[in-house]
């Protein structure tokens, strides 16, 4: 029995290790070999000709393109916490098998007469709670509650894997569309150096503009390189989410990401949804469930004077007031999801305003300085506040997309996940 008992906390400990928004990957040969079999994602490199297949795949993945699809399914393929929940349910089912043995054994011990339990060599006083605790069906309904939660982290972890990947894809597009913007930014800057220098050998320009110019010029070089450096940091993350060589070279197919306005969001639905679907829900009221047959036993066992009897009631209500604070807890992690979705999607469209005044603002300073109303600082500050504004509008659409995939699952998962 004691066996039994061990193999039902360890599998209480590797449930509480199943986090959702850590799935670390492993297994490298596995995950090249899905992805040279997905159709979806082509490969760049040599064909591989069947002798030593496997090392001759792992050579060519050298370049491949990705979509934002088969970047989750790698993912999810590679999560080493999805195998752990695999191997967590076929323990489970085992266990239960026990329990249910355990409890044939321990009512077929309780119905016999006395003088036969005399003669049969049974020392029923011996660990008399668990005998009792599985005549209850303690041990039967804990595998079952732990299987439905187990079930449920599945469905939580596939969630989870997707937001972040998806995330770590959206921060690879900020990083190449950043990179785009200071390009464009650093032409500008040198384009108006150029001209700054012509005024300045024909006598309309002062040293100082020269200057200006080219410390613009500098200073949008910089930014240029740090972008250049966070692609690389980026596609790194995504590279490592997804198990494959640091070396791979990717090119991601999904570029575009489209501003879909929330319209009415019905806030009163996604929270009567997430108080029926949320694991913290189910496990509350599995912890409950059990919390009362044990307490049931400890009771019936112990008298009331003594510490495990009054330690036994005190734990029943800690349970029944812990469903209460589980309900008001999703109902606040909800409603932060909501402000978070509603404040990004208001930043989104301030960011488009304020895009359309940056890239006014430096048409109207590049025509007063051709008229020599403006000196140059004017338009090259001009022009870096414009791509600062188209970068802070394509991070705010990021920021966006997040916000509204964490809403949308919220039923699910919570934002501290």
């Amino acid at each position: 029995m004691k066996k039994k008992i061990a193999i039902l906390v360890s599998m209480a400990l590797l449930l509480g290790t199943m986090q959702t928004n850590i799935a670390f990957a492993e297994g490298e040969t596995k995950a090249v070999i899905g992805v040279v079999e997905n159709s979806n994602v082509n490969v760049v490199g040599e064909t591989v000709n069947g002798v030593n297949e496997v090392a001759s795949t792992l050579e060519a993945v050298k370049s491949m393109e990705l979509s934002m699809e088969n970047a989750v399914k790698l993912a999810k393929e590679s999560s080493r916490e999805m195998w752990k929940i695999d191997d967590g349910l076929k323990e489970i089912k085992e266990s239960r098998k026990d329990a249910s043995k355990a409890k044939e054994t321990a009512e077929t011990i309780m119905s016999m007469d006395l003088d036969k339990l005399s003669t049969s060599g049974i020392d029923i006083t011996d660990d008399y709670i668990s005998k009792l605790m599985a005549k209850n069906g303690y041990y039967i309904t804990y595998a079952d509650t732990k299987t439905k939660e187990i079930e449920k982290n599945r469905e939580l972890l596939n969630i989870g894997i997707e937001i972040e990947t998806k995330s770590l894809y959206y921060q690879v597009l900020v990083s190449e569309k950043t990179i785009a913007i200071n390009e464009g930014n650093l032409n500008k800057a040198k384009e108006q150096l150029r001209v700054i220098n012509l005024k300045f050998s024909n006598g309309s320009a002062t040293k100082a503009e020269v200057l200006n110019g080219e410390m613009a010029v500098q200073k949008s070089q910089t930014e240029l390189d740090s972008s250049k450096d966070d692609l690389k940091i980026s596609k790194l993350n995504l590279l490592n989410k997804l198990d494959l060589p640091f070396d791979t070279e990717l090119t991601l197919i999904d570029k575009e990401l489209n501003y879909l306005p929330t319209g009415s969001l019905d806030l009163n639905k996604a929270l009567e949804k997430a108080k029926l679907e949320r694991p913290e829900i189910l496990s509350a009221q599995n912890n409950l469930e059990l919390q009362k047959i044990e307490t049931h036993v400890y009771t019936a066992y112990y008298t009331s004077n003594l510490r495990q009897h009054k330690s036994a009631v005190e734990k029943l209500k800690d349970a029944e007031l812990n469903v209460p604070q589980v309900y008001k807890n999703i109902e606040l992690d909800v409603r932060k999801s909501y402000l978070n979705l509603v404040k990004s999607e208001r930043a989104l469209v301030n960011m488009d305003k304020t895009v359309e005044l940056a890239k006014e603002a430096a048409r109207i300073n590049k025509l007063l300085y051709d008229n020599g109303m403006v000196a140059s600082l004017d338009v090259l500050e001009a022009d870096t506040n414009f791509a600062q504004a188209e970068i802070g509008r394509y991070q705010s659409l990021v920021s966006y997309n997040i916000n509204k995939m964490m809403f949308d699952n919220c039923n699910l998962i919570g934002i501290s996940e």
